[in-house]
């Protein structure tokens, strides 16, 4: 009798163990899926001027599917650049719920620029929201100018 409620025990903390593992995300942001043309992906969002400033810095890079969303509070020509990014990312630049631009395959800094890269990337015109996402991913998905992006 001991036994089986040892057992059962021991059930109940794996099972929550492993609901509260699966429910979590890299670095603890607001994570939503989002569709972008005909590809769907987990995104974290970044909504504060603080999580604008750090971005992907630090980070050793994102799962196949998964992007950071920035969401500013007005349209823009945000500047991003690469500081302390250990890889590089393809930016995909947004207005209005439209894709208007892409940058493709924004390269890490060099060691010697590591902390403060001289390289600005910006959109050919005001944004309300940037997409950040391994490099080559909006090549492979088939993203393009004029999609339609649906945040779930």
């Amino acid at each position: 009798m001991i036994k089986k409620i040892f057992l059962i025990i021991v059930i109940i903390i794996i099972v929550i163990i492993i609901f509260i593992t699966t429910g979590k995300k890299p670095d603890s942001g607001n994570f939503n899926y989002l569709t972008v043309g005909r590809s769907r992906l987990s995104v974290e969002i970044i909504t504060t001027p603080a999580g604008f400033e750090k971005g992907l810095s630090g980070r050793k890079g994102l799962c196949s599917d998964c992007g950071v969303l920035f969401v500013f509070p007005e349209r823009q020509q945000y500047s991003f650049w690469m500081k302390q990014m250990y890889f590089d990312i393809d930016i995909v630049w947004i207005d209005e719920g439209r894709v208007v631009d892409i940058t493709y395959g924004a390269k890490r800094p060099s060691v010697a620029e590591f902390n403060a890269p001289k390289e600005i990337y910006q959109p050919q015109m005001p944004v309300d929201r940037v997409l950040e996402v391994n490099a080559g991913w909006a090549k492979e998905k088939g993203i393009k100018v004029g999609d339609l992006m649906v945040l779930e």
